[in-house]
């Protein structure tokens, strides 16, 4: 089948899919205060909110693995203008019952991302961005004997890889927070024994990072027309 016969939609407004883990979910912190909320409230003050539609398809708990089973009903059916892809911080987890073996290997983690972004262009969103994880302060060794943050870092590394090499938007969420140290992080972050999920402030900095990307994509399409 090929691609002159996916059909697309007549529409005069633009679509944006947020799409990830519970990080782009906004687990644990009211609604008002998800960074994808943030978003939706900035595109409103700027005028845009008549012409934008968010569309928020985080879900706890996934990796990359996971999301590629909803993907067709998540993204690709909604033929979004502007898509932001989030995953990795669950795909790098080490569990017991895995022997030490991350949920996605790294090899996969990077077919994943792949594949979601040729998918999203196949059908017809040329807007993508593809962000890193912010910082954690999870250092406690996981069976891999790795702390959960290097296996992070590692993955991080995947997705600037991915970025350059599909030519996609890189957000750098972890270049991002790496402004943050001790304290000033982990006020950015859930308390312990979390230490991972974003607080209000920790959502504040994800929207200010990723913010401008989203605006420069809107300008874009805008401008194609």
């Amino acid at each position: 089948m090929g691609g002159e016969n996916v059909p697309l939609p007549v529409r005069t407004g633009a679509t944006i899919v947020f799409f990830g883990d519970s990080i782009t979910f906004g687990q644990y912190v009211d609604p008002r205060v998800r960074w994808t909320a943030f978003v939706e409230s900035h595109l409103r003050r700027a005028g845009d909110d008549e012409y934008t539609y968010c569309v928020n398809r985080g879900v706890s708990g996934e990796t990359s693995r996971d999301a590629l089973l909803r993907f067709a009903h998540d993204v690709q059916h909604r033929f979004p203008d502007i898509v932001t892809i989030q995953f990795g911080l669950n795909d790098c987890n080490c569990w017991e019952t895995d022997r030490g073996l991350p949920r996605v290997s790294e090899r996969s983690f990077e077919a994943n991302l792949h594949e979601m972004i040729n998918r999203t262009r196949w059908f017809g969103c040329e807007e993508i961005i593809l962000s890193t994880n912010h910082t954690t302060t999870r250092e406690t060794a996981q069976p891999n004997g790795r702390s959960y943050e290097a296996n992070n870092r590692r993955y991080n590394a995947i997705i600037r890889s991915v970025a350059e090499s599909a030519g996609v938007v890189l957000c750098d969420m972890e270049q991002s927070f790496a402004r943050y140290a001790g304290e000033d992080l982990a006020s950015l972050l859930l308390p312990y024994p979390d230490q991972l999920h974003l607080s209000e402030n920790g959502n504040r900095v994800y929207f200010e990072t990723i913010v401008p990307f989203v605006d420069a994509a809107l300008r874009r399409h805008t401008e194609a027309g």
